[in-house]
Order: structure tokens, then C-alpha cells, then sequence
């Protein structure tokens, strides 16, 4: 498989610097030359910019750095877009899950919003407008945009049709810490949430595979966030979530997912080396990028 590694050094979106450097870090650890010991090609490393910080994070009061924050997302579609133009698999190496927009947005430039699912494998849904956001974050508010829902600036001129995708083709798997007003939009639009009970109750292999099973689409878009995994085990992140999911648990998932031959693209955001010790959040990142590739590489052949 031809791998397109696009890094995206983005921290505007969670207001809590530490995110933008992930991808430096994986880029020390040679993440390219991980992806080629897997059996891949790497087509292009392509590393976003993001500008410098502005003096006034509150310059749109109900979402902070919107400017800054959808100038890197149009950024990014463009080269998602242009990754699966050159039947390249996109790999979104985050930075802060503010750039779902894009990825999302460069996706659908190709895939319409009827052919295309998510999975969002996330402690939190990502699912609130400006409205119902309490802290004005916009890695807050990703999927709300990809759903045409919320303040039209933050998916605007994206170049892509919106809504980028449907409410009944998107999905969730570790959701534990969901707002008030996110659960509102999840009951409204009848979106499928795989939470912590029913993980414990079904193990986390079986509920994959029942996602995966009632997913109809032909393409599906992965997008993991390290939160994902129990607080207990994992801090390296911003908001680290208790009562998650094991990093083995977190490995058994990402086997079980990109085994299915119809993923097509993937984020993998949100690690903050500030917030880590002695490496050992960047360790548990680089295992699970290789759980990714040797499963592509594995399922994905032909």
C-alpha cells in the first residue's frame, strides 16, 4: 500500500499547546521508515503549516482560533484529497482532533457523504456546535461540522459538498465523556454510540466487529484519538478520560478495525509529548502506529 503520511502540527483547536509537536516526535521515531519495514511505500511526508499564535484566541468568542483553525483544515483536505486522488491511503498524524474537518472535508471531496462511514474512537463524541460547546474549543466541534450542523465558517469552503457525511453513517466506540447538549445531537440524529457498558459487557473485539457488521457503506474513514485509552494506563494527552479502554484492549480495536478492507483513510491525533513521561506515551503511540500499518499492510493487499 502506498502510505501518505500528512502531519498536521496543530494545537489551535484544543487550546492546550503540546499537540503540535506529535508529529515531530513520531518523525524522530522515523515514522516513515516504520511504515516501509511494514511492507508499504510512503508516497509524500507532507507537513502542514500552522501560523504563528494570534494575540486574540477569542476573536470569534464562541469558537477560539477559527480563523486559524480552518485556514490548516482547508490545508489538509487539500492533501487528503490529493492522497486519495493518487490512490495514496491518507494517515492524518495530528495535532488536535480539530483537524477531523479537513480530513473529513478532503475525503469527501471524493467519496460522497451516501458511500462514506466513520468511526470515531474517542473518549469524547466531537460532536458540539458553538452553540452547545462550553469551552469554545473547536476539537470539540469536528463532527458537528462534517455534519453541516453549527456556525457555516467552520466547514465553508472546505471544497467539498456538505454535509461531508450522514448522521447514519457515522459511529462511535469509547465515548465516556459526552456534554450535555452532545447528547442531545446524538439523540436527535439516532447516531450509533458503542459506550463503556457495553464494551465490558460484550468485550471490546465483539463490538467492533458488530460496528463493522451494520456498517453498508463501501469506504470507511478511521479517526482515533489517544484518549481512547483508560487515563488509568495512558496520560500522555490533554484531558486524559478514566474508565477506558486498556492499551491492549486499544490494540485489539485498531487490529479489529483496519482489518476491514474498506477503510480508506485515518487520523491519529491528540498525543502531547509536554504531557508525557520519560516517552512512555510516545512508545505506546509508535506500537500502536505499527498495530495500523502491519494490519493494513496484513488486509488491505490486492
Amino acid at each position: 500500500m502506498d502510505i501518505k503520511i500528512i502531519n498536521v502540527p496543530l494545537y489551535y483547536g484544543c487550546d492546550n499547546p503540546g499537540t503540535q509537536l506529535a508529529a515531530r516526535e513520531f518523525s524522530r521515531k522515523n515514522l516513515p521508515g516504520l511504515a516501509e519495514q511494514c511492507g508499504h511505500t510512503v508516497g509524500r511526508v507532507t507537513l502542514l503549516s500552522t501560523q504563528p499564535k494570534p494575540e486574540d484566541k477569542y476573536k470569534e468568542p464562541t469558537m477560539k482560533y477559527l480563523d486559524e483553525v480552518t485556514a490548516c483544515c482547508r490545508e489538509l483536505a487539500d492533501a487528503v484529497a490529493g492522497g486519495l486522488h493518487d490512490e495514496q491511503f491518507p494517515l492524518v498524524i495530528g495535532g488536535d482532533h480539530a483537524l477531523g474537518i479537513g480530513s473529513l472535508a478532503g475525503v469527501a471531496r471524493s467519496i460522497p457523504a451516501d458511500q462514506l462511514s466513520v468511526i470515531w474512537i474517542d473518549a469524547h463524541t466531537d460532536i458540539n456546535t458553538n452553540e452547545t460547546s462550553q469551552s469554545h474549543n473547536i476539537h470539540g466541534m469536528p463532527l458537528a461540522a462534517a455534519l453541516g450542523l453549527g456556525d457555516s465558517r467552520l466547514y465553508e469552503n472546505m471544497g467539498a459538498q456538505v454535509p461531508f457525511i450522514l448522521p447514519q453513517n457515522l459511529y462511535y466506540i469509547g465515548s465516556r465523556s459526552v456534554d450535555p447538549g452532545e447528547e442531545e445531537i446524538l439523540a436527535q440524529h439516532n447516531i450509533r454510540t458503542i459506550r463503556m457498558p457495553e464494551i465490558q459487557e460484550k468485550g471490546i473485539e465483539r463490538c467492533c466487529r458488530e460496528l463493522l457488521d451494520s456498517i453498508k457503506t463501501p469506504y470507511i474513514h478511521l479517526s482515533f484519538d489517544v484518549d481512547f485509552m483508560d487515563a488509568g494506563e495512558y496520560t500522555a494527552t490533554g484531558l486524559p478520560i478514566p474508565d477506558g479502554p486498556s492499551i491492549e484492549q486499544t490494540h485489539q480495536t485498531l487490529r479489529t478495525l483496519f482489518a476491514d478492507p474498506r477503510v480508506c483513510s485515518a487520523d491519529f491525533v491528540e498525543y502531547s509529548p509536554v504531557h508525557d513521561q520519560n516517552e512512555q506515551g510516545l512508545e505506546v503511540c509508535m506500537g500502536l502506529l505499527k498495530e495500523i500499518l502491519q494490519t493494513l499492510k496484513q488486509n488491505h493487499e490486492g
